[in-house]
């Protein structure tokens, strides 16, 4: 059981890294990989969760006396990554509406642009040029 602990508690550190990681992406880079991001944290939550199931089954096959406190500290572990999470998708829903902003300004930029083009100059472009001599 010791051993699937350890295995947790690596998974749930693994996870805080992550976050330190990809919260400080979006003062590092230009534009982070948010789908990778999303990606490496849900292979790590797949493994958390995998890790955490079998060791409730660990202990429900064992009589340990000392079962509460692991899952109390395993739980206050687990509610600071959700605050974590929780921190992580206001940054990113802030990023993404910082984005959508800017890409609103870029399409009103290109209409205007559109705007000050003369539609006779597109529409005089000339089909055939006639070069024949009567």
């Amino acid at each position: 059981m010791e051993k699937q602990i350890e295995k947790i508690e690596e998974s749930l550190k693994r996870l805080h890294d992550l976050h330190k990681d990809h919260m400080a992406s979006f003062d590092q880079k230009a534009l982070p990989d948010l789908e990778k991001q999303s990606y490496d944290r849900e292979i790590e939550m797949g493994l958390l969760i995998k890790r955490i199931g079998k060791l409730l089954e660990l202990s429900e096959t064992r009589k340990n006396g000392d079962r509460g406190s692991i899952f109390h500290r395993l739980n206050d572990r687990i509610t600071l990554l959700l605050e974590q999470n929780k921190a992580l998708t206001t940054k990113v829903t802030a990023y993404r509406d910082t984005l959508k902003n800017g890409m609103k300004q870029i399409s009103k930029g290109k209409k205007a642009i559109h705007s000050y083009r003369s539609s006779q100059a597109v529409s005089n472009n000339p089909k055939v040029i006639s070069i024949t001599n009567y």
